[in-house]
């Protein structure tokens, strides 16, 4: 798995808990809730790929 790849998956799990926690904290615990929670924390990972001027994973960086 390549370093990028990994920086990736991580930004995508503190994400998750991030989310997933607001939900929760809230009082709302329907797993169909969390689960759409954790899909939503996608949100700033894909936007942060799709920057071709991200200087960590965006695409067509010098490191892709």
């Amino acid at each position: 798995m390549s370093k990028q790849t990994k920086a990736m998956l991580s930004s995508y799990a503190r994400s998750v808990i991030a989310a997933v926690v607001a939900v929760y904290s809230t009082g709302n615990t329907n797993p169909d809730d969390l689960a759409k929670a954790a899909v939503a924390a996608l949100i700033p990972v894909a936007m942060r790929w799709a920057n071709p001027k991200d200087p960590a994973y965006g695409r067509g960086n010098s490191q892709s």
